[in-house]
């Protein structure tokens, strides 16, 4: 009869969780119906996919695993834009797999299927990562199973789990960079808290290791995507720059999306009123499980912190969820006390009911209407780019002329920047119709774009742009107190939402 029992239980939980999942990836499909992606960077994959598929290479450098993931998605339902979108949805619901093997043992069928529902419908998941930040959302449920094997750390073989976690890291290494150093970042304070009763030989061995590996993802880093490299040392080298423009700024100046504060608050009080409880039952956890909850809660709190610079926050307030979510689970199981449970079950409900509120709200569409897409689409039929020629283009666009054209672009805000000399032609596309603001964006005021600087691209070939590497690829533009970049030269193509011009 127990054994019976047992079974159920365990059946009855799979199936919850996998309803759970179901049910995150078709609320994610639901917002990504339209021919655009919501955001501005859906072009973006359409063309790095298309790139793999035709040349089995990125149309420019970046880190390449989500992107042959979405090429093998493309491949199997037979159309690219229909592929990245699936993968958009499909990916992170893999993070169902280790919250599940994380919760399993609850006595509550339904508490993994809830879990999974938190974090699958998070408003960061789906009113700021969809359409844009692919690449961050697919990349979370690594850090999801390197919870799961830090959690059983002391109950598991110690070689299996150092091999498993050095696999978590290399795929995080070869996904996405942003991601990656929150992982580090989770696994270098739980290292710290978990070293701090162990011996000098236990300090010297982990110590090795860990700088083994971190200079390993280095290496690969400096190898796969050079400018990103350059990026990182430049922050290390500049670290004062992190806290230019802080992000508490834009609650008083209008310039945030409710995501993100949803983000910040959260973050920032959910970790100090679960770090209460993580004291109290300190008791009930295991050295690593603590030191667990401990990196957790502090990756967390640092992540939303409202003194990161705007240039930096957006992104890291938006992966906050993820420690957060991973230590509320796991004082979830640990504590007795109804009081904690209540805490965290009003978080849950707070998240479920934001992205609800912000469903209705749309808070999230695409930077272009319909109908300046189909004039894009006019474009793209009826005047064809001679080749070696480079169009530039407003941030977002230049991906769909690139998509549509085949041609190399460049984003306007890095003209002044780049020596395009070994071109043929150079053209801009400007907005001439619609309500745009500069470079032919929607006007949302002085807010600057959300999403990154993107270096120069052909449709289906990497660029070649001289001596001079590309622009890097993460870094959100920020605009300040610089104006539009004035591009002039000759009409050579008019419709109701753009001009050619030629520049030379």
């Amino acid at each position: 009869m127990a054994s019976n029992k047992l079974k159920s239980h365990k059946t009855q939980t799979i199936f919850l969780a996998a309803v759970a999942a179901l049910i995150g990836v078709f609320a994610k499909l639901a917002l990504t119906g339209g021919e655009l992606l919501p955001g501005i960077d859906g072009a973006y994959y359409w063309v790095q996919v298309r790139s793999v598929l035709n040349d089995f290479t990125l149309a420019f450098d970046d880190l390449p695993l989500v992107f042959w993931a979405q090429a093998l998605i493309a491949l199997a339902v037979g159309d690219i834009p229909l592929g990245v979108r699936i993968s958009d949805a499909l990916l992170p619901a893999l993070s169902a797999i280790p919250i599940y093997f994380m919760l399993k043992k609850s006595k509550f069928v339904w508490l993994p299927a809830a879990a999974i529902l938190v974090v699958l419908l998070n408003p960061i998941q789906l009113f700021f990562f969809t359409g844009d930040f692919l690449k961050n959302s697919a990349a979370i449920p690594v850090v999801f199973f390197i919870a799961w094997i830090l959690y059983n750390w002391d109950n598991a073989p110690k070689r299996r789990s150092v091999i498993y976690l050095l696999l978590c890291l290399a795929l995080l290494a070869l996904a996405h960079f942003g991601t990656l150093l929150m992982g580090l970042l989770l696994v270098f304070i739980w290292l710290l808290f978990n070293l701090r009763n162990k011996s000098v030989k236990f300090w010297l061995t982990s110590a090795g290791i860990s700088l083994g590996s971190i200079a390993a993802v280095l290496a690969g880093l400096a190898l796969l995507v050079p400018a990103r490299f350059e990026r990182l040392i430049e922050f290390v080298s500049q670290p004062e720059t992190v806290f230019a423009n802080p992000a508490w700024q834009m609650l008083s100046g209008g310039r945030t999306d409710y995501p993100m504060l949803f983000g910040m608050i959260t973050g920032q009080l959910g970790a100090l009123a679960l770090g209460f409880w993580s004291y109290k039952i300190r008791k009930n956890l295991n050295d690593s499980q603590l030191s667990l909850v401990s990196a957790s809660l502090v990756s967390a709190f640092l992540l939303s912190s409202p003194l990161i610079g705007m240039e930096w926050a957006n992104r890291l307030i938006a992966m906050s969820f993820v420690p957060l979510m991973i230590a509320a689970m796991i004082i979830w199981l640990a504590s007795e006390k109804l009081a904690a449970k209540i805490t965290i079950g009003v978080l849950a409900v707070i998240t479920l009911t934001a992205s609800l509120a912000f469903a209705f709200m749309g808070v999230k569409q695409s930077m272009i209407s319909t109908d300046q897409y189909q004039d894009l689409v006019n474009f793209s039929e009826e005047f064809e780019v001679p080749e070696n020629s480079i169009v530039v283009a407003p941030h977002g666009v230049e991906f769909l002329v690139a998509w549509h054209e085949k041609t190399f672009v460049l984003q306007d805000s890095s003209y002044e920047e780049e020596d395009l000399s070994s071109y043929d032609s150079v053209y801009y596309l400007k907005s001439t119709g619609g309500k745009a603001g500069p470079g032919g964006l929607p006007d949302f005021g002085n807010k600057p774009p959300m999403n990154g600087d993107q270096p120069p691209m052909n449709g289906d070939k990497p660029p070649v742009m001289g001596d001079k590497a590309p622009p890097a690829g993460d870094k959100p533009p920020m605009m300040g107190d610089k104006g539009p970049v004035e591009i002039t030269g000759d009409e050579v193509y008019k419709n109701d939402s753009y001009t050619l011009l030629k520049v030379r």
